[in-house]
């Protein structure tokens, strides 16, 4: 090669550098705003969720195992939080609960 070719690939490399860092981050820009939109989806899927259990009489909710300040404490927490975690340690307290309370009066 001559030297004028060496020359010539030596100053375009630090723009080939700073090319290739900018699709880099480009793409990881996109990755995260894609995973963001993901998180903002389930929580609103999650919320509506929470909205169709509200709608549902005490009687519904009392046979699903949560109660209505089952539905306020999960949806008190930060928005992208999954308020289901809550429902689902609270009817799972509630059962735990019942057979303890069968197995003493069994004694």
């Amino acid at each position: 090669m001559s030297v004028y070719g060496e020359t010539r690939k030596i100053a375009f490399a630090p723009v080939g550098e700073m090319l290739a860092a900018l699709c880099l981050a480009a793409v990881s820009l996109a990755g995260n705003v894609a995973k963001t939109a993901g998180a903002i989806g389930r929580a609103i899927e999650r919320r509506s969720v929470m909205s169709e259990l509200a709608g549902l009489d005490d009687r519904m909710l009392r046979d699903i195992g949560v109660t209505r300040a089952d539905l306020r404490d999960a949806t008190s927490g930060p928005l992208l939080d999954d308020p289901t975690r809550v429902l689902i340690l609270r009817a799972t307290e509630r059962r735990a609960a019942a057979r303890l309370a069968g197995r003493a009066q069994q004694h």
